[in-house]
């Protein structure tokens, strides 16, 4: 077992920069299981911590297993025009 986020905020942030911008919403077995450790204690299998491309260098990390939203590629694509 792992624990990815150091509090409910890292999760939030996490969360608002990966499963708020992907196509899979509410049909992610990974959002599934770090919403189980949210109201846990925080733990998730090893599994689930490869899955994620945890790394615990980083405050935010993407997803191992994101699809991006059609508009979320159009922001981005627009800001590293800029």
């Amino acid at each position: 077992m792992i624990r990815p986020f150091s509090n409910g905020t890292q999760w939030l942030d996490w969360e608002a920069s990966n499963c708020d911008r992907c196509t899979k919403l509410d049909k992610c077995e990974l959002r599934d299981a770090l919403n189980v450790a949210y109201y846990g204690d925080g733990s998730v299998p090893t599994e689930i911590g490869a899955r994620l491309a945890y790394t615990a260098d980083k405050y935010i990390w993407q997803c191992g297993e994101v699809e991006w939203t059609e508009e979320w590629k159009s922001e981005f694509l627009a800001r590293q025009r800029r």
